[in-house]
């Protein structure tokens, strides 16, 4: 018998307007991988993860978590189905520490009631110790050098996306969606951020990543879909994805010019 997929997205349809933002979309993401979404910009992978993870609604399609059909679920209950996720654009909460932002993830998982709360309980404070204690440990974890006593939105933007990362992690998801989660790093960073992948897929977390990191993809990504103007061009490792025509096409154009292809090249050979 087959393992249950991790996220199977059949024939998912999202429109604004006039405009076909995500079209007839399958995706198969296997159980404890490391998949990236490709495309140029606007090719509609952000809209996927969103439609994916409840914060929007598909206008047709089937989306399946470890099997339980969540299309059309609030944000919520997909999070309490195990699945977490980042933002394209950082979203940090004003005013907050580091700490208290990475202690947000957790608070949908806590089982202290209103009234503890108020009268702040012994158990209201066991469970607050806790969750302070998790949060410390994934602040080291993805590898925050500020003080988690400092700021979230004073953070360098390459810090803020770890943040975002470890608000995440908080959550204890199966499945966890990152947008985007080394932009603004450079090649140091984004590496530390592919261990901590492998990291996360090794205790059994399945990752799925957009990324524009070339290196980072062919590095650390099981297998790859790559998109275009809301429709799947491709499906399988890097390399291979990047010989069809299509794909090189909606990358670099119809006259790109040999230097940057050979360039790609190099960058998947590592």
């Amino acid at each position: 018998m087959s393992e249950v997929l991790a996220i199977e997205v059949e024939g998912l349809v999202k429109t604004f307007g006039g405009l076909r933002a995500v079209a007839e979309v399958d995706l198969r993401v296997p159980p404890r991988s490391i998949y990236g979404l490709l495309g140029p910009n606007g090719a509609g992978k952000t809209t996927v993860v969103n439609i994916i993870s409840g914060f929007l609604a598909p206008d047709r399609g089937v989306i399946r978590v470890h099997g339980r059909e969540t299309h059309g679920l609030p944000p919520y209950r997909i999070a309490r189905e195990g699945v977490a996720r980042t933002y394209q654009n950082i979203r940090l909460f004003p005013g907050m520490t580091v700490l208290e932002t990475v202690a947000t993830g957790a608070y949908h998982r806590r089982r202290s009631t209103i009234l503890g709360a108020v009268l702040l309980s012994r158990a209201e404070r066991r469970e607050r110790a806790e969750v302070a204690a998790k949060a410390l440990a994934l602040i080291e974890r993805v590898g925050i050098t500020a003080s988690p006593g400092a700021l979230a939105e004073t953070l360098s933007y390459g810090d803020q996306r770890r943040v975002e990362i470890a608000r995440a992690l908080a959550a204890e998801p199966r499945v966890l969606l990152l947008d985007e989660p080394t932009a603004g790093m450079n090649d140091a960073e984004s590496r530390q951020v592919g261990e901590l992948l492998l990291g996360l897929r090794a205790e059994g977390l399945t990752l799925v990543l957009i990324e524009h990191n070339m290196r980072l993809v062919e590095e650390f990504c099981d297998e790859v879909t790559v998109m275009n103007s809301g429709a799947v061009l491709a499906v399988g490792t890097l390399a291979a994805c990047l010989e069809q025509p299509d794909v090189r096409e909606a990358y670099f154009g119809k006259r790109s010019d040999a230097r940057r292809i050979e360039t790609l090249r190099r960058a998947r050979r590592g």
